[in-house]
C-alpha cells in the first residue's frame, strides 16, 4: 500500500498560514523557558541546544512561560518509568511550535490554550503524548482523572512525525485538531478528539478512549496524513451526547489499524449524530493479513453520525466564512 507523505492530503492553506505565523513568532533558538515545578519532583537543566527534565516522582506538573523546540534543538524527559506522566502547562501568551526533537521514556502532556504545532521536521518519540488546547485541573491530573476542558478556539496540528512506544498512545485535543504528518502507535491508540470538554480513559483492553463531554461550535477532527495503530485503535471524534452543534470528522489521508497476530485493530470515526458530518475521502485500512486467524470475525471500520452534504463539502475553519 502506498502511504502519503506528510502534508500530501487535505487543504494546505490554513496549516501553511499557521506554520508561517509560528515560524515568524519564534527565533531560531526557541527552547522551553521559565520552567517552574508546581507538583511532584523534577529538575530542569539547559545544556546548549538540549533541555533535560529529570523527574523522580510518578507524576509532575511544570508551568512554562513558553514551551517550543526549534529546529536542531531537543527536549528530553527522563522519568521513573513508562507509566510516569509530566504535565507541561504553558502560562505565557505564545503557542507552542515544535520543530526539533521531543523524547520521553514515559508520557508527556502538553497543554497550551494558545495552540500547538508540530512542524515539518519535528520528531517526537515518547511512551505517550497528549497535546491539548484544553486545560486539566491539577487535582484531576494528580488523581488520575484525565478530564480536559476550556473555551480556546486555537488548533492542535501535527505536520511532523509522532511515534508512541508499543502499547502507548497519542491524543490531540481541542476545538480543531488535525494531522497532516505521521502518527504511529502500534498496539496502542491514536485519538483526535474535538470539543470543549473531553475525558480520556483507558478501557479494559488497555487502549485509550475519548468521550466528548461538551461539543464545540464547528469542531473539526481531521486527518490528511498517515495514522498507524496496527493491533490498536484509531479514534476521530467530535461526538457529544445530545449536541445539536455542527461538527466535522474528515479523513482525506490514510488511517491504518491492521491486525497484528491475534490482536485486532479498529478504526472509529464519530461525528455528532444530528448535525455532524463524517467525510471519508481517504483510505481506511483495518484489514487482517492473509494468514491471520478468525479474520472474518474482526469488526469493520465504524463511521458514526455520518451525514454527507449532497452537493458541497463540509465547511472547515480554513474556508471563507459563509455570507448572507
Amino acid at each position: 500500500m502506498n502511504h502519503p507523505q506528510p502534508g500530501r492530503f487535505g487543504p494546505p492553506c490554513a496549516l501553511a498560514t499557521l506554520a508561517l505565523s509560528l515560524l515568524l513568532a519564534f527565533p531560531a533558538q526557541a527552547a522551553p523557558v521559565g520552567g517552574e515545578v508546581r507538583a511532584g519532583a523534577a529538575v530542569i537543566a539547559h545544556t546548549g541546544a538540549l533541555t533535560t527534565v529529570t523527574q523522580s516522582t510518578g507524576n509532575a506538573i511544570i508551568h512554562w512561560q513558553g514551551f517550543s523546540i526549534g529546529a536542531g534543538e531537543a527536549v528530553q524527559f527522563r522519568q521513573p518509568g513508562s507509566s510516569s506522566v509530566t504535565l507541561n502547562r504553558v502560562t505565557g501568551p505564545d503557542p507552542s511550535a515544535i520543530f526539533g526533537n521531543l523524547s520521553a521514556n514515559g508520557r508527556v502532556f502538553l497543554v497550551n490554550p494558545a495552540g500547538v504545532l508540530f512542524g515539518p521536521g519535528a520528531s517526537v518519540n515518547v511512551g505517550g503524548l497528549v497535546a491539548s488546547t484544553l486545560d486539566i485541573a491539577d487535582a484531576d491530573f494528580l488523581g488520575g482523572r484525565h478530564a480536559f476542558s476550556g473555551s480556546s478556539r486555537a488548533s492542535v496540528v501535527n505536520r511532523g512525525t509522532i511515534t508512541a512506544a508499543e502499547g502507548g498512545y497519542v491524543a490531540l485535543l481541542g476545538a480543531t485538531v488535525a494531522n497532516q504528518g505521521v502518527i504511529s502507535a502500534n498496539r496502542g491508540s491514536v485519538v483526535l478528539a474535538a470539543g470543549e470538554a473531553i475525558t480520556l480513559d483507558v478501557l479494559g483492553d488497555n487502549l485509550l478512549h475519548a468521550v466528548v463531554d461538551r461539543a464545540a461550535v464547528d469542531a473539526l477532527a481531521s486527518n490528511g496524513g498517515l495514522i498507524q495503530a496496527d493491533g490498536g485503535r484509531v479514534l476521530l471524534t467530535t461526538q457529544a451526547a445530545g449536541s445539536l452543534l455542527s461538527t466535522v470528522v474528515n479523513n482525506t489521508g490514510v488511517i491504518q489499524a491492521q491486525t497484528l497476530s491475534t490482536r485486532n485493530g479498529s478504526i472509529m470515526l464519530m461525528g455528532t449524530m444530528v448535525n455532524g458530518t463524517v467525510d471519508v475521502a481517504g483510505t481506511l485500512d483495518a484489514s487482517a493479513p492473509v494468514a491471520a486467524t478468525a479474520a472474518s470475525s474482526r469488526p469493520p471500520p465504524r463511521a458514526c453520525g455520518c451525514r454527507k452534504a449532497p452537493s458541497s463539502p463540509p465547511r472547515r475553519p480554513w474556508d471563507a466564512p459563509a455570507t448572507g
